[in-house]
């Protein structure tokens, strides 16, 4: 559903991404959907956020994340997705944002990219839990040769992703949890915020 607030933020922005796009979805990897701008708006009041930090972003389509952080804080963006078509779309709306190094959109499957540079990571249903623990094993084996705090942001956890976080990994320490559910009309629209616990990894 397309609000008025994201309109707005779009034109301002001078991008396109408020149409969803599933056509490349399949049963492991998901279409895209924005995540509204009124989480993202949330997010960033948290403070767990800076200019400092480099945020990934599994399931970027076109880029709304990767150009509001950079509008609104300025830190690191690197936005990866599966479907070349849809890094294109981003790389357009790049073009009209106007060209930043601190914003990059990469090609590529998740499970195949190395996550050595960042340290907080966000997720809005991407993928499916089995890639995600792929990931997740990913950027732990990285803790390794780059040791740092990670923080995951993962906005709209269905059922499968609820079920994991609560009884599968323990590394995964919720530290906050915002509800959207009064306002967008669904109970499932939260931004869960974990800390990962480097002392119980693996």
């Amino acid at each position: 559903m397309i609000i008025a607030n994201d309109l707005k933020w779009d034109k301002k922005l001078n991008i396109d991404t408020n149409v969803p796009d599933f056509g490349e979805e399949d049963y492991q990897n998901y279409g895209y959907d924005p995540t509204p701008y009124i989480v993202l708006e949330e997010l960033i009041k948290t403070g767990y956020i800076t200019k400092n930090d480099i945020l990934l972003d599994y399931g970027c389509g076109k880029g709304r994340v990767e150009f509001f952080l950079n509008n609104q804080i300025g830190c690191k963006t690197i936005g990866i997705d599966h479907s070349k078509r849809l890094i294109d779309k981003a790389n357009e709306n790049l073009q009209k944002y106007g060209e930043n190094s601190n914003i990059n959109f990469i090609h590529s499957k998740a499970e195949d990219y190395n996550p050595k540079e960042a340290n907080l990571f966000y997720f809005f249903n991407p993928f499916s839990v089995n890639i995600f623990k792929e990931i997740l094993m990913k950027i732990k084996k990285s803790l390794i040769t780059n040791p740092r705090e990670i923080t995951i942001f993962f906005y709209y956890p269905t059922t499968e992703y609820r079920m994991f976080f609560d009884n599968d990994d323990k590394s995964l320490v919720l530290i906050d949890t915002i509800s959207f559910s009064e306002i967008l009309n669904d109970f499932a629209c939260t931004l869960k915020i974990f800390k990962l616990d480097t002392h119980n990894l693996f």
